[in-house]
């Protein structure tokens, strides 16, 4: 069985180190460079309001506790991984990347995906949830952006990916599919759009999603 590993650290501190390459061009921003971070996909299916607030009034916000528990996590399954074989995927071999970042200029997204398994026809993306309860859409097309962020790097076809949760015994593998990746890019040509206009889109949270959103405050029509 192959198994290599590439390790490259928690995915703030390779967000960190991109910053401060040579590479990275001063001022930059997303809506000046038009390229999407996944996150972003992730947030405006929980509320568009919330990237509006990110992406054009910057506000300064604490984060909430659980955020730092996500990266304690993130990081206690990095570790694990460097014992742990493919058989939970039920994969026979696969060569193993962790925080691995992923830009495509066609696609008008980037992001650094946990981890990423590929085989000698095929490559798949891992996303590790703090929550066992991780069957949700934002998981969904999170993950599936990149697989398709992968499929282009690697030059291989991704069918499917993995979300795993708290618990040796808690993985879903998702399909992905013609529908949930058109649903990216709806998503992320209305990212750009938004940005672009500068307008404030309308919330789609529930009561419960804005009791407890880091920016209710700044929503005067939702309180």
């Amino acid at each position: 069985m192959e198994r290599k590993i590439s390790v490259t650290g928690t995915k703030q501190k390779l967000y960190d180190n991109l910053k401060k390459s040579p590479e990275a061009k001063t001022g930059d921003s997303v809506k000046s460079t038009n390229i999407i971070p996944v996150h972003l996909i992730r947030q405006w299916c929980y509320c568009p309001r919330v990237v509006y607030y990110m992406e054009l009034n910057y506000i300064s916000i604490n984060q909430p506790s659980w955020v730092q528990q996500g990266e304690d996590f993130h990081e206690k399954e990095r570790l694990l991984w460097k014992r742990r074989n493919l058989s939970r995927f039920n994969l026979d071999d696969g060569k193993v990347y962790q925080n691995l970042f992923l830009k495509s200029e066609k696609l008008s997204f980037h992001g650094i995906v946990d981890m990423a398994i590929e085989s000698s026809d095929a490559v798949y993306a891992v996303e590790f949830k703090l929550s066992n309860k991780i069957a949700k859409r934002k998981d969904w097309l999170q993950l599936t952006a990149y697989a398709m962020l992968l499929e282009e790097k690697f030059s291989k076809t991704s069918p499917f990916g993995f979300l795993t949760g708290k618990g040796q015994h808690v993985l879903h593998k998702i399909k992905i599919d013609k529908q949930k990746r058109q649903e990216v890019l709806r998503i992320v040509n209305a990212i750009k759009s938004m940005l672009e206009k500068g307008i404030k889109p309308d919330s789609s949270a529930t009561a419960v999603q804005c009791c407890i959103c880091e920016y209710i405050n700044f929503c005067n029509d939702r309180m």
